[in-house]
C-alpha cells in the first residue's frame, strides 16, 4: 500500500505542470555527498580528499592517521522516539581497525583544521555568505551551542560566493544551504543541502532569503 502511494506521489511530483524550487530528481541527486564532490571536481572547487573504503591502510595512506568519518546516508536517527544527530568527529585509524567500514558505508575524509566556518545560502542566482570564527569550535560546529547564534554576515569571501553559486547551478538546485571551511590553504567546500537550515543566521540574511523565495513563488 505504501509503495503504491509513493509511486503516485513520484508521478505527481514529476508533472510538467508543476514548477518547483528544485525539481525532485535534481533534489534527490544533490543530497548525495559523492554527487556533490563530483560536481565540485568538475567545476574546479576545492573539497577535502574523500574516500569510501573498507581498508584502513588505504585510508591512512590517503588521509593520514587522523581523519573524519561522515554518514553517507542520513545524519540523524531515531532511538526510543528521540532524534539523535550523528556529529562529525575526528577518529584515528586505530579507532576503526577491525571494523567493517562497508557494512554501513561512511565517508572517510581529510581533516581540515578550520580557521573559520562558512554557511552559504543560495536562491537561484543570489548568494549570501556568513562566517563563524573557528577558534575553540569543534570540527562539527553544530555541537557547540553558542555557534548556532554566532554567524556573521561576511563580504570577505567573494570567491566562495561565486563558487557556491556555480555549484548550485551545476547541480540544478534552486535553493541550497552550503557548508564551507577556511584554513591556511583557503576555502574548501564541505557539503550542500538542497533543503538546509538558514533561519539561525543573522536577521538581514534570513529576511533577504525569505524575500527571494517569496519573489520566486510570486514569479517576480
Amino acid at each position: 500500500m505504501l509503495s503504491a502511494r509513493l509511486v503516485l506521489l513520484a508521478a505527481l511530483l514529476r508533472d510538467s505542470a508543476l514548477t518547483l524550487v528544485t525539481p525532485v530528481d535534481e533534489l534527490f541527486a544533490a543530497e548525495n555527498k559523492l554527487v556533490q564532490y563530483r560536481a565540485a571536481r568538475e567545476i574546479g572547487v576545492r573539497y577535502p580528499t574523500t574516500l569510501v573504503s573498507g581498508d584502513v591502510a588505504d585510508l591512512v595512506e590517503r588521509l593520514d592517521e587522523l581523519f573524519v568519518l561522515k554518514p553517507l546516508g542520513p545524519g540523524n536517527f531515531e532511538d526510543d522516539r528521540r532524534q539523535n544527530v550523528v556529529y562529525v568527529r575526528p577518529v584515528y585509524a586505530s579507532d576503526v581497525a577491525g571494523a567493517d567500514l562497508l557494512d554501513a558505508p561512511f565517508l572517510a575524509q581529510q581533516l581540515i583544521h578550520a580557521e573559520a566556518h562558512l554557511r552559504v545560502v543560495t536562491v537561484h542566482d543570489r548568494v549570501w555568505v556568513t562566517e563563524l570564527d573557528g577558534t575553540g569550535v569543534p570540527v562539527d560546529w553544530r555541537e557547540h551551542a553558542p555557534a548556532h547564534h554566532s554567524f556573521q554576515v561576511s563580504t570577505a569571501w567573494p570567491e566562495v560566493a561565486n563558487a557556491a553559486g556555480r555549484l548550485a547551478a551545476h547541480l540544478r538546485v534552486g535553493f541550497s544551504s552550503q557548508d564551507w571551511v577556511v584554513d591556511d590553504d583557503g576555502p574548501a567546500f564541505l557539503d550542500l543541502n538542497p533543503g538546509g537550515q538558514w533561519l539561525f543566521l543573522p536577521d538581514t540574511v534570513t529576511t533577504s532569503v525569505a524575500q527571494a523565495l517569496a519573489d520566486w513563488l510570486a514569479d517576480r
